[in-house]
């Protein structure tokens, strides 16, 4: 185990994303002693690069350590640079790998009903494409992958509806069947949810062009 300190700030700074992710990661295959701390520390930083650090290499040390999870679970409370916020996403879906995707759902449920939208954004985006063969229990469920961005089909938050539109427009490229009554069913619910519509009109983006008729499920009510 490595004994030595965190990486230095400094050290990080002008690197690139993929760059400060690599490195990370390095850092967390080491499993140094008093990492979390490390990262906290890091994480407190102005700059973004250090943080970005932070949150990648927290991800997969938290499939191992509770207090990486936890770590993890405030980084991702109130974020508000997009970057940081990428780095959060991988490093969520870096967490569910280690532990295993269907040995992952009661965490995954939880940050789903979380107060936070930045959680609740973390899961639906970290886990695109949700029905890749990389993550092979949504791959063989994909009825379970559209099951649990069901429970954000009303949110109130832009940042959430974006993302769940655009995952559910991946999951469409492989079923599409499924995602199109998904989505008839949540606006059917609500004809009058502008958010409803929002996650529509981004999941049925490419389906639109085959079938124009879609478009009338986030065209206003009137």
């Amino acid at each position: 185990m490595n004994t030595g300190g965190p990486p230095d700030a400094a050290g990080l700074d002008g690197k690139t994303w993929p760059t400060v992710r690599k490195e990370a990661l390095a850092f967390a295959a080491e499993d140094p002693a008093d990492a979390v701390a490390h990262l906290e520390a890091l994480f407190a930083r102005p700059e973004w690069e250090p943080r970005f650090f932070a949150v990648c290499a927290v991800g997969p040390l938290a499939a191992t350590d509770p207090a990486a999870l936890r770590a993890l679970r405030a980084f991702a409370a109130s974020e508000p640079d997009w970057q940081i916020n990428e780095g959060l996403a991988f490093a969520f879906d870096d967490y569910c790998a280690g532990v295993g995707y269907e040995q992952a759902l009661p965490e995954i449920r939880s940050w789903l009903g979380s107060e936070h939208a930045n959680q609740r954004r973390t899961v639906s985006e970290g886990l695109r494409r949700w029905t890749d063969a990389r993550r092979p229990y949504f791959h063989h469920h994909p009825d379970e992958a559209v099951a649990l961005l069901a429970t954000l089909r009303g949110d109130d938050s832009p940042y959430v509806q974006k993302s769940v539109g655009n995952a559910m427009r991946d999951i469409w490229k492989a079923h599409p069947d499924l995602v199109l009554e998904a989505v008839r069913a949540w606006v059917g619910e609500e004809p009058g949810s502008r958010g409803r519509r929002t996650i529509a009109r981004l999941a049925l983006k490419a389906a639109v062009i085959d079938d124009p008729e879609l478009e009338a499920l986030w065209r206003p009510p009137r």
